[in-house]
């Protein structure tokens, strides 16, 4: 059963109706949502839009469907023949968009996984995109796909130059792009400057790549045809003619797609945050799938090959959060649907390495962003507190490693601060801490220590570890008089 301080998540959603398949449309649509420094949101009903950052800034992502020579846009906002969206369905984990593209219908799912009993499936910033087809009129049609991404992704500074390469191997492809100066552990506008971005699919022959000038996207739009497995490399400005990295495949005469068709995109920083432990001492802190993975490549290709096992945990997810959340109501229910991605996606997991540059596994570090404002800050006590039991309900060693990251901070201050952070700093991922709180501004002081007392008792008492608390006692009863 659902705990039930879970009725009083808000989880800071900002949509107030909902209603699932028809009725009033929020106001954005989760599509991909992974990281602080990934999120992508669908904002309005219907086709014709492009997808955009949490700050409406426009993040470059198209899907075409060719039917019969005739060509249907499923997602992205280019001028042009549109396919019809008829319905929406989103679920804890999946937005699934049900379309009609002239004689085939479409569903296009986009699933951002939540992995609460694997931590380096749920460190890896990486979502799924997948559609199937049926013909409406039972008849067999030419059907060919293409979908591509933009820079737009690696950068709040559109006119910024970036660089991109495109990997072929005999089981995947995947492009990649990334600032050509890469500005480690800074934003611009709110997106990393530090960011790669990579779109990939399973290799087949029937699938074809380009990367470039969008000149072929127009290509495929009015005329089709395979793309031309090449990379073009005039490294240029993002916007400059805006690059882009696309994928094609060419079904030939089908009556559907029943097999899903799965594009996996994803947005790494390395490193994801610099820690400072208190004492004056710092170290980087990389995300948690590194402690299993050598090479992007290969976390790629694990990836995309455990999709099938991937989209049958998201759906047991799904039914188990929905069912518990359905015994408060379906208002609620909702609620829970649009707003647990989101309160995912605040977090970055990391692992630190030890002298011997090995990794150290058992110093697991969850760190929080305050997604939806500009100030960047880390660990927000409030946010925390928020969405702590969400991270309790999903697994209660979550809850943990985001407190070890702020008490261990503030356990190295004492006695000189007396009272909880309200934040381990606003600049993110930057994690220096925050003793700007004392005596002078002791309503928000009380308010942050009481905030971390409950949530490390009931840590303590969800996952019946009292280790923590045992660890830091001197935080709970440093001297405020």
């Amino acid at each position: 059963m659902i705990v039930q301080p879970l009725q009083y998540i808000v989880f800071s959603v900002l949509f107030l109706s909902f209603v699932q398949a028809q009725g009033t449309w929020p106001g954005a649509v989760p599509l991909a949502i992974r990281s602080p420094h990934f999120n992508s949101w669908l904002p309005g009903p219907g086709t014709g839009h492009w997808p955009t950052f949490w700050n409406d800034r426009i993040l470059g992502w198209l899907g075409y469907i060719r039917i019969d020579g005739v060509t249907f846009e499923w997602l992205g906002g280019t001028p042009g023949n549109g396919a019809t969206l008829f319905k929406t369905e989103i679920t804890p984990t999946r937005t699934i968009l049900t379309l009609t593209a002239g004689p085939m219908d479409l569903e296009v799912t986009f699933l951002s996984p939540i992995e609460p009993t694997d931590l380096v499936h749920q460190s890896f910033p990486f979502t799924y995109m997948y559609l199937t087809a049926n013909a409406t009129d039972g008849a067999s049609h030419s059907v060919q796909l293409y979908t591509d991404i933009t820079a737009e992704w690696v950068s709040g500074d559109r006119d910024t130059n970036v660089t991109w390469s495109t990997t072929p191997n005999n089981d995947l492809v995947y492009h990649q792009a990334q600032r050509a100066s890469p500005r480690p552990m800074d934003e611009i506008k709110d997106q990393a400057e530090d960011a790669t971005v990579y779109y990939a699919m399973a290799n087949s022959p029937n699938m074809t790549w380009q990367t470039g000038v969008d000149t072929f996207r127009g290509r495929f739009e009015k005329v089709g045809g395979r793309l031309s497995n090449t990379e073009g490399k005039d490294f240029r400005a993002i916007s400059d003619n805006w690059p882009i990295f696309a994928f094609s495949m060419d079904f030939g005469n089908i009556t559907d797609i029943s097999t899903p068709v799965v594009w996996a995109l994803g947005v790494v920083r390395d490193p994801a945050i610099l820690y400072g432990s208190g004492d004056g001492s710092t170290q980087l802190r990389s995300s948690f799938f590194w402690t299993q993975y050598s090479t992007i490549g290969d976390a790629i290709s694990a990836f995309i090959k455990d999709f099938p096992n991937a989209q049958q945990r998201a759906i047991e997810l799904d039914q188990r959060i929905t069912s518990d959340a359905l015994s408060i109501s379906q208002d609620y229910t909702d609620l829970v649907s649009l707003s647990v991605r989101q309160t995912i996606g605040s977090i970055d997991i990391t692992a630190s390495k030890g002298f011997d540059g090995q990794w150290n596994t058992s110093d697991v570090m969850m760190f929080m962003k305050s997604v939806g404002d500009t100030s960047r800050r880390v660990n927000p006590t409030e946010f925390m507190f928020a969405a702590f039991p969400a991270y309790l309900y999903l697994n209660a060693s979550w809850a943990g490693f985001l407190l070890r990251s702020s008490l261990q901070q503030q356990a190295a201050t004492l006695p000189a601060s007396t009272y909880a952070m309200p934040d381990l700093g606003s600049t993110y991922p930057i994690a220096l801490g925050n003793n700007s709180i004392t005596s002078t501004a002791e309503a928000l002081a009380i308010e942050s220590s009481g905030n971390m007392i409950i949530m490390a008792l009931a840590h303590a008492k969800a996952s019946g570890d009292g280790s923590l608390i045992r660890s830091y006692v001197s935080c709970a009863t440093a001297n405020k008089g």
